[in-house]
């Protein structure tokens, strides 16, 4: 866009019929007098309104990075000059830049529909697409554009971005090994390129870029957790546990799920003690997480530590129940009851409870329950205590789990 202002400016600057006025106007401008060059405007525009001076007003606002001015301004000229191609690629600009994709793209389609060979115009249209996620549309873009011209590399790139993204995986692969044959510097290339191989197919060729990419740029630390990961997903674990090593020292805030896998590395290594080390640090981090437990009980286990492994085994098992599934279980027995299954409904919610201990609710949910299937109100009344023995002050129907102690208390009174 830069240089396609400088040219517009450069060809506006040296027009013959140029008035004195709008001669000086350019001068400021290429002085970047912009200011100055704001006034003038504002009086030439007051006197004589043209597409050309909105044109200049409007690329100056730009160089102010005035986005919205800007704006107003090729707005106004275009209602003077509607088919006006600067005018239109500057609007469909400033809309991309302000975040309106919507008008962008209708604003380089209407550009295109005035130049439809304008292969930059319709590059710039395909990325509007790509901010907007709508990567089909981009992909017809990029194509079409591919079909005129196949030689130029940015455009390769989004025609390899927009492949991968449509599942195109095949046609990405070699737009990108073609990308990077053009240029071998592209750090970003590499990354999708691997992304796009297929690490149990493509192995040989997954880590041949992956290598290439550390020749050009030696211990990047994306390349190298690329190569720990395809070290660890192959199960060469002594590898991969060097690798993240490596990436973890470069690395200031790493994912925790790439220090679990480092941890997982250093374990199946045969490196029990500094495994522990390892997974003791991600238990600081969620003191809850069974995976970590599991490996802490492993770890033990090597060096024969049982008491600590069986407990962080047990532990890891209680844990390894998520939180939803009480929850399953909990509108599981509530269908039931309404379908009157009070068996089903029973068994269901204690299912719910023994999962979820903190749910004490669904304890007045049981007691309910078996009064209404049971004869023998005695469970019911023990539920209701249980109940209030476990909810303690939480207890939301506490005043009417004691009401109902109190009424089944006479009811067994008067059946002896």
């Amino acid at each position: 866009m830069k240089v396609r202002k400088q040219l517009i400016l450069f060809t506006l600057l040296f027009i013959p019929a140029l008035s004195y006025a709008q001669n000086k106007i350019d001068v400021l401008i290429l002085n970047k007098n912009y200011e100055q060059a704001l006034i003038e405007l504002d009086k030439q525009i007051a006197k004589s309104p043209n597409a050309a001076l909105y044109l200049k007003q409007g690329i100056v606002y730009e160089n102010k990075q005035d986005y919205q001015k800007a704006l107003q301004a090729f707005l106004s000229g275009l209602q003077i000059e509607p088919d006006n191609i600067a005018m239109l690629e500057e609007t469909a600009g400033c809309f991309s830049i302000l975040g309106n994709n919507q008008d962008a793209i209708a604003f380089y389609e209407k550009a295109l529909k005035v130049e439809p060979n304008n292969l930059a115009l319709a590059g710039k249209l395909g990325r509007v697409y790509i901010n907007q996620k709508e990567y089909e549309e981009a992909y017809q873009v990029f194509s079409e554009i591919y079909q005129k011209d196949s030689s130029n590399v940015y455009w390769n790139k989004q025609l390899a971005y927009c492949s991968f993204r449509v599942f195109q995986r095949e046609q990405a692969r070699d737009l990108y090994q073609k990308v990077l044959e053009a240029n071998p510097r592209d750090h970003g290339t590499y990354i999708n390129l691997i992304h796009c191989y297929n690490w149990k197919k493509e192995a040989n060729a997954l880590m041949a870029t992956i290598d290439s990419g550390l020749v050009q740029f030696p211990n990047d630390s994306e390349l190298v957790y690329e190569k720990a990961m395809f070290f660890y997903k192959t199960k060469r674990y002594g590898p991969a546990m060097l690798q993240f090593h490596k990436y973890l020292e470069r690395e200031k805030q790493p994912e925790y799920e790439t220090i679990m896998n480092y941890g997982i590395s250093t374990y199946f290594t045969g490196l029990e003690d500094k495994a522990l080390e390892i997974f003791g640090d991600l238990k600081r981090q969620n003191p809850n997480d069974p995976l970590v437990m599991y490996y802490q009980s492993l770890c033990n286990r090597k060096l024969k530590n049982f008491d600590d492994a069986i407990e962080l085994m047990t532990f890891a098992i209680d844990a390894s129940v998520p939180d939803y599934v009480s929850e399953m279980y909990h509108h599981l027995g509530q269908m039931y009851g309404q379908q009157r299954r009070f068996k089903e409904s029973i068994d269901a919610l204690s299912k719910a409870y023994e999962l979820n201990p903190g749910k004490t609710e669904v304890l007045f949910e049981i007691a309910t329950t078996y009064e209404e299937y049971n004869s023998n109100k005695t469970l019911a009344m023990n539920y209701y205590r249980i109940y209030l023995t476990e909810a303690g002050e939480k207890a939301k129907n506490a005043i009417y789990a004691l009401e109902r102690i109190d009424r089944l208390k006479e009811d067994l009174f008067f059946d002896e």
